[in-house]
């Protein structure tokens, strides 16, 4: 990690690792009455989608719409997937989340039903525990109970 030294005071900084261009974001950045704070837990502005976003998350808390996707539209680069990302994680890690770009929907190899189809199925998320026993040990003998000379299909 590279550090910076600023001023006389000697302090440091860290600078932060970032593994996508939305991995900074951990959650919507409201306080108890929904109201966006201005620079918190990552995001920025958009304080009226941020709580519009506030109220659906919780309706889902509550359970009311429980079980359904939400889909957000609007202009290129106005921050739909920071605001997507901030209410997946506000959700917790078991919400399924999966971001799709408009080039995904519009694409000559698939339907945009199909497309759409495809990112729903990925964004559910269902995961199968299975549990199996394993035995451990030494194999001291093998027994094989049919007779060594077989009977062979005569013609």
């Amino acid at each position: 990690m590279a550090e910076v030294m600023l001023n006389a005071h000697s302090q440091t900084l860290s600078r932060i690792e970032r593994v996508g261009a939305h991995s900074h974001i951990r959650g919507l950045g409201l306080d108890e009455a929904l109201e966006a704070r201005a620079i918190s837990q990552g995001l920025v502005g958009q304080a009226a989608a941020r709580k519009a976003v506030g109220v659906v998350h919780t309706l889902i808390k509550q359970g009311n719409i429980a079980g359904r996707a939400v889909l957000l539209a609007g202009q290129p680069g106005t921050g739909k997937t920071a605001i997507a990302v901030g209410l997946a994680k506000s959700l917790g890690e078991e919400t399924p989340f999966a971001s799709i770009a408009a080039s995904e929907i519009f694409s000559h190899e698939l339907s945009r039903t199909e497309a759409l189809t495809q990112a729903f199925r990925k964004a559910i998320g269902v995961r199968i525990k299975e549990e199996s026993e394993v035995i451990e040990g030494e194999v001291v003998e093998i027994e094989i109970d049919r007779p060594a000379v077989g009977q062979t299909a005569k013609m």
